[in-house]
């Protein structure tokens, strides 16, 4: 029951793997090839006589013997069936392939035909862009570290050095100068925001002030309130206060919760 020498010439033109095997619907494993074209014979390095003398199961591999009731189950209700496997060459390379088979009439009686796709190239384009998306994630990802170590920076600098630098030129500043100076902070406000850098002054909610803010980027650096009150030209007993205005604010009660610890922790780090 072997196609026909017209049939034969032009499935042998085909680029797509075919194969015509029997068809034992009470028991699939029996099939046996009927024939295969040259195309078939090329994608597993075999010749015709090599594929035809083994029973079609054995070419696959064990995931295919696997889901092997699957697809005779669906070729007995659909009449077709398509699937993603392996084939091995006879060089022993494992070849990703698309099968489809399907229930065709050959002289008077069913048998499968089988088209084998030679799926490489797709699969190698896939993996390509596999690495790309996975390159472009962690270039994405590193922008994102250097955005917010920039960030971090901006916001630390305007916490330890403009807003103070500012907040002691209000103190000789004139009315005139005053309005300079709000109008600087402002401007400095828009344009952090604009960088996407949160305002120290304003991160949380927590109405810290400035010199608040300062304080707490120096006990962060482990400074003691002594030493605080030396770099602020203030007394011990004020930096103190403020600690415990700012552990006010921070909500944190008690003495059992250390603040520069809290202010190092994550949490702290976003105040």
């Amino acid at each position: 029951m072997e196609p026909t020498g017209n049939l034969e010439r032009i499935l042998d033109n085909l680029e797509v793997g075919v194969s015509i095997t029997t068809w034992h619907p009470e028991d699939p494993v029996k099939a046996e090839y009927i024939f295969v074209n040259d195309t078939r014979c090329r994608i597993s390095g075999q010749s015709r006589e090599e594929i035809i003398k083994h029973p079609p199961i054995q070419n696959f591999t064990r995931e295919t013997r696997v889901l092997a009731e699957k697809l005779f189950s669906g070729l007995r209700e659909h009449g077709h069936f398509t699937f993603e496997t392996i084939l091995m060459h006879r060089s022993n390379e494992a070849i990703p392939v698309l099968l489809h088979m399907k229930l065709i009439q050959m002289d008077g009686k069913t048998v499968v035909m089988n088209e084998l796709h030679d799926i490489r190239h797709f699969k190698e384009t896939e993996s390509l862009l596999k690495l790309s998306r996975e390159s472009m994630s962690e270039m994405l990802t590193m922008i994102d570290k250097e955005k917010q170590k920039i960030s971090e920076n901006i916001k630390s600098n305007m916490g330890l050095v403009l807003y103070p630098l500012i907040d002691q030129m209000r103190i000789t500043a004139t009315g005139a100068q005053k309005e300079v100076l709000d109008i600087m902070v402002n401007r400095i406000g828009h344009i952090a925001r604009e960088m996407g850098v949160v305002d120290p002054i304003n991160s949380f909610g927590l109405n810290l002030t400035r010199r608040q803010i300062l304080i707490c980027e120096m006990i962060r650096d482990g400074m003691t309130s002594k030493e605080i009150a030396r770099a602020l030209d203030c007394s011990p007993s004020t930096i103190n206060n403020h600690r415990n205005i700012i552990r006010r604010k921070l909500k944190i009660s008690g003495s059992a919760t250390n603040l520069q610890a809290f202010l190092n922790s994550p949490v702290g780090r976003q105040t």
